[in-house]
C-alpha cells in the first residue's frame, strides 16, 4: 500500500492512540484500509482505452467493451488500486474467439463512483454488472478482484468459468498483515475486525477462496507467477489444493502485474474460456 507522508504520520500516532481511543482509531485505520488509490492510466494502456466502447453500468461503474454486442460476455475485473484498461491485453484474444469483452473500473477506482470499497461491496458490484450484462461466459479477475469474483459467484453471480490471476487465498491474512504494519492495540484490532465484518457481510476468517470455490459448480483456472512478490505463489497452491476442480497455470519472471500483458498467458486464458 503506497502512502503519503501525512498518512505515515497518522499511522505513527495511531499506534499510541489505539490504546487510549481503541474504537475510534480502528475506524481511522479501517478508512485507510478501504480507500484505494486512483492510479492514472499509463501510456501503455491508451491503446486499449481508445479502441474500446465506453459504457456506464449501474451504480456509476465505468466500463470498456470490445467485440460484438450479441456475443457471449467475458468480464474483466482488476485488483486493488487498478483500473479496467489494466486488463485490456486479454481483450483481443478473447474477441478473436468470438466473445464480447467488458472491462470495468471497480467502485472507488478509475472513472467509477465512490471513495471506499471492500470485499463484500466489490462482490456486489460484480453481481450487479452481471445482471446488467446478462449471464457471463467467464470472469477474468486479478489480485483482490480474484477472490471477490469467487465470493460474487457464491452470492449469486452467473458465470460459467472463472480465471483467478495472482489472487490471495485468504482475506484474513491480508487484513492481519495490514494490522501488523499499523501496530494497533489488541482491543483496537477487535473493533477493526467487527466493523469490517459488518461491511463485508462475513468474518474475514471465512473469506477462504479455495473453500468457497470448492462449494461452487464452476471450473476455474488459477494463473500465478512463481516470483510474485506481492501475492506469494503459495497462495495459488493453497487455492488449488483446497479447490481440486481448478487448473493451475504457473509462470516465471512475470511478477504480479506483467502477467496481465503476457501474450502466452492471455492466449492460454482465452483457450481455457473457449473450451
Amino acid at each position: 500500500m503506497k502512502m503519503s507522508l501525512m498518512q505515515k504520520l497518522w499511522i505513527g500516532s495511531w499506534r499510541y492512540l489505539s490504546w487510549v481511543l481503541p474504537r475510534q482509531t480502528a475506524l481511522w485505520a479501517e478508512d485507510l484500509f478501504l480507500t484505494p488509490s486512483r492510479v492514472p492510466r499509463p501510456l501503455s494502456e491508451e491503446g486499449f482505452y481508445k479502441s474500446s466502447e465506453k459504457i456506464t453500468l449501474p451504480g456509476g461503474i465505468a466500463a470498456y467493451a470490445w467485440g460484438s454486442s450479441d456475443h457471449p460476455v467475458v468480464l474483466l475485473v482488476h485488483g486493488w488500486s487498478g483500473r479496467g484498461t489494466q486488463m485490456g491485453a486479454f481483450a483481443e484474444p478473447l474477441v478473436e474467439k468470438g466473445f464480447r469483452v467488458v472491462a470495468v473500473d471497480g467502485p472507488a477506482h478509475g472513472a467509477s463512483q465512490g471513495l471506499r470499497t471492500n470485499v463484500g461491496d466489490y462482490a456486489r458490484f460484480m453481481i450487479e454488472a452481471q445482471q446488467s450484462l446478462g449471464p457471463l461466459k467467464a470472469v477474468v479477475a486479478h489480485s483482490f478482484g480474484a477472490g471477490c469474483s469467487v465470493l460474487a459467484v457464491h452470492r449469486g453471480m452467473q458465470a460459467e468459468k472463472l480465471v483467478l490471476v495472482a489472487g490471495p487465498s485468504r482475506y484474513e491474512l491480508v487484513v492481519n498483515n495490514y494490522l501488523k504494519f499499523i501496530g494497533l492495540s489488541g482491543l483496537s484490532q477487535k473493533h477493526f475486525f467487527r466493523s469490517l465484518e459488518v461491511k463485508v457481510g462475513m468474518p474475514a476468517s471465512e473469506m477462504n477462496v479455495g473453500r468457497i470455490g470448492n462449494g461452487l459448480n464452476v471450473p476455474a483456472l488459477i494463473v500465478h507467477d512463481e516470483e510474485d512478490k506481492e501475492v506469494r505463489y503459495k497462495a495459488a497452491l493453497e487455492i488449488h489444493e483446497t479447490w481440486p476442480r481448478t487448473e493451475l497455470l504457473a509462470t516465471q519472471g512475470l511478477g504480479h502485474r506483467r502477467i496481465l500483458k503476457d501474450p502466452v498467458v492471455t492466449q492460454k486464458v482465452a483457450d481455457f474460456i473457449s473450451r
